[in-house]
């Protein structure tokens, strides 16, 4: 079989997932983006771009798994004894739509760790709309934070009343502001000011209320 560049190919039935084996891949369709050419012409691998209807298929735990892993989804490395000459079922313009929502929907484990505990925060909540996201974080926050929470400011307004490196309490999360995301409200010299709760950090990093502040001060710094 003469592959090239752009044609449509199918994976013949019984093949599995080249790296774990753990389910098979037979049926998949996709367009050849790359080939590599082996030394005897009898493994040659191609590289293969899922075209929208697979990525549609691809079981949510793979794509979730390789996001965390750092590998690439979107495409596969396989024998060409592996797949067979098939019809083109989409437009590239389809491949990069659902590409594109499947990123969105699987943006935070690529992140590792804190990006797993971030996505599930906001299980459920599109990615895109902010102000339902922060709403998500003030749910979250105010049912695990054990209030007041001792903190101290990171970053602040060279004029303003709240100075770096102060020390506050945090007291309650009031509100929130679609430029300055969760706002705070936070006790200093005896008196009660609203602050961004991104530009705080918990004193004490032995305390649960470290982590949730800090994955909440992650995502607003990279969402």
């Amino acid at each position: 079989m003469n592959l090239k560049i752009g044609d449509s190919v199918i994976v013949k039935a019984g093949i599995k997932e080249p790296d774990t084996e753990s389910f098979e891949i037979g049926g998949w369709q996709g367009r050849v983006i790359a080939i590599v050419l082996a030394f005897d012409k009898l493994n040659t691998l191609v590289t293969i771009e899922w075209d929208s209807l697979t990525l549609k298929q691809i079981p949510g735990e793979f794509i979730h798994q390789s996001e965390i892993d750092g590998y690439d989804w979107q495409v596969m490395d396989l024998y060409e004894t592996d797949v067979e000459i098939s019809f083109e079922r989409d437009k590239q313009g389809n491949v990069k739509k659902e590409q594109d929502l499947l990123s969105d929907k699987n943006y935070w484990p690529s992140y590792g760790d804190e990006g797993v505990r971030i996505e599930k925060v906001l299980d459920g909540v599109n990615p895109k709309d902010e102000m339902e996201c922060l709403q998500k974080w003030v749910d979250h926050l105010e049912k695990a934070l054990t209030f007041p929470v001792e903190a101290i400011v990171k970053e602040s307004e060279s004029y303003g009343l709240v100075r770096y490196g102060d020390k506050v309490l945090i007291k309650s999360l009031p509100h929130i502001v679609d430029l300055y995301g969760v706002i705070a409200a936070i006790k200093l010299k005896g008196k009660i000011f609203q602050f961004p709760l991104c530009d705080l950090q918990v004193v004490d990093k032995r305390v649960a209320d470290f982590q949730l502040i800090e994955d909440y001060r992650f995502w607003f710094a990279n969402r």
